[in-house]
């Protein structure tokens, strides 16, 4: 079982064939593998009766997860904290990346008393 974080699921299409050999079609122009790829992968996973409709232009670890089938997509939110041992550059950085959120929180007396969002 695997985790993917911050990636939606794949849009391929994939069904096991009893018989007829493999059938590989694209709704899209694929530049990230080709159709010998996919035969390759499938042999791999001794797979020798399918068909296969990529919707997307999608990769081979991609084609792999959709086989495999055990594979939980998630969101994440990265936060960073200590932000104030950092300059304001990686600060400013680090606020633009897509999913973070930078932080800084002061304690007294055991409790939070001020958080800092930026």
């Amino acid at each position: 079982m695997g985790i993917r974080l911050n990636k939606k699921t794949p849009n391929i299409y994939f069904k096991r064939r009893k018989g007829g050999g493999l059938s590989i079609n694209s709704m899209v122009r694929l530049t990230k593998i080709d159709e010998k790829m996919v035969q390759m992968i499938l042999h791999d996973y001794k797979i020798f009766n399918a068909e296969v409709i990529f919707r997307e232009d999608g990769t081979a670890d991609d084609l792999i997860d959709v086989i495999e089938g055990n594979r939980v997509y998630l969101k994440c939110l990265y936060v960073y904290n200590k932000i104030d041992q950092v300059s304001m550059e990686e600060v400013d950085r680090l606020a633009r990346q897509p999913n973070s959120v930078v932080i800084r929180y002061e304690i007294s007396s055991g409790c939070i008393v001020k958080v800092t969002i930026y």
